[in-house]
């Protein structure tokens, strides 16, 4: 039973770390599209 229970925390670990660098992944990318889409409307801006 105790090597189950390791390998239960070994695998919540593994998932707990995984779903952090998806969440992060994607909190950059939305951050990243958001500027650049910042950017481009104040090019569009400053052509006017």
């Amino acid at each position: 039973m105790n090597g189950l229970a390791w390998t239960m925390l070994v695998l919540a670990a593994l998932t707990g770390a995984f779903l952090f660098a998806v969440i992060g992944v994607l909190l950059l990318v939305l951050l990243f599209a958001n500027v650049s889409d910042r950017l481009t409307r104040n090019d569009e801006d400053h052509r006017d």
